[in-house]
């Protein structure tokens, strides 16, 4: 039993050591610039259902629940954020800076769905500690971020990249790397996007 638990300990240990570089190096403002997303401009936004847990009710119990791309469409527009990882410092900035922004967001006709390849459960706790009033998705599997051509095989995170999708489901803008880390650009294309009916 002992040598079980040591085990998982120099495990999960060993695992930290290889994946922190991958991250620091993925956070680092003035890194090389990322390949482009494989979705571009003009594209119609591949569709995805993701989840994500719902705040605790007074029992301590979540809900999982799902959201669909497409039940924005004809709708609202959508700013659809990958971040590299929950609680690393400049994901927890970029978050930040969405929380302080949601009603501009939301005035200008926009719902904000954060996403990582992180678990539904780290998901919730980073929104939590943040006090994000926006959803976090997870993409556990990974199959949206290489959809949307923003999965890093060999850091294994999705590259921070942020794209406004129009109420028709087609990309009008997408930024990258640092680009990314300030939703205020964002938010001026939806501001844009509200006036075009």
């Amino acid at each position: 039993m002992r040598a079980r638990t040591m085990l998982r300990a120099v495990t999960l240990v060993l695992a930290v050591c290889l994946a922190a570089p991958s991250l620091a190096r993925a956070q680092t403002p003035g890194a090389g610039a990322p390949p482009p997303p494989s979705v571009k401009v003009g594209d119609t936004a591949p569709d995805f259902t993701a989840n994500y847990l719902t705040a605790a009710d007074a029992n301590g119990k979540r809900d999982r629940k799902a959201v669909k791309l497409s039940e924005f469409r004809g709708q609202k527009n959508v700013v659809l954020a990958f971040f590299p990882a929950a609680f690393s410092p400049g994901c927890t900035s970029e978050v930040a800076k969405y929380r302080e922004s949601a009603g501009e967001f939301n005035s200008n006709n926009t719902v904000i769905l954060g996403m990582s390849v992180d678990s539904v459960w780290a998901n919730v706790a980073f929104a939590e500690k943040l006090g994000a009033d926006f959803n976090i998705l997870s993409d556990a599997k990974r199959d949206i971020s290489r959809a949307y051509g923003v999965f890093d095989d060999n850091s294994v995170i999705a590259r921070r990249t942020t794209f406004v999708i129009d109420r028709k489901g087609v990309v009008q803008k997408v930024f990258m790397a640092q680009e990314a880390l300030d939703p205020a650009q964002a938010l001026a294309t939806c501001a844009l996007l509200k006036e075009v009916k």
